[in-house]
């Protein structure tokens, strides 16, 4: 009798194991208060926070299509306003 297998030997699609939407809508709402405002409107901290792990781990949990690159250079612009403004 053959043992069974541990260890998928194919790939499996691609399954998001949260809400897709959820992540799109944060990252959303964060786009639009960084649009209202004239300079981060977060503390130093937060916002160091927010680049450095929120938004790259949201940003990852997208599927990799147009949308996706969208919110990227949407989330990138409004960094480089931002950063220019303080």
């Amino acid at each position: 009798m053959d043992a069974p297998l541990l260890f998928a030997q194919d790939a499996l699609p691609w399954q998001a194991a949260y809400d897709v939407g959820a992540v799109r809508d944060r990252l959303e709402a964060a786009l639009v208060k960084m649009r209202a405002a004239a300079s981060w409107p977060w503390r130093d901290a937060t916002v160091t926070h927010y680049r450095e792990t929120i938004w790259p781990s949201l940003l990852g949990k997208l599927p990799d299509n147009a949308d996706t690159a969208r919110l990227r250079s949407e989330l990138e612009a409004e960094i480089t306003r931002l950063d220019a403004a303080a």
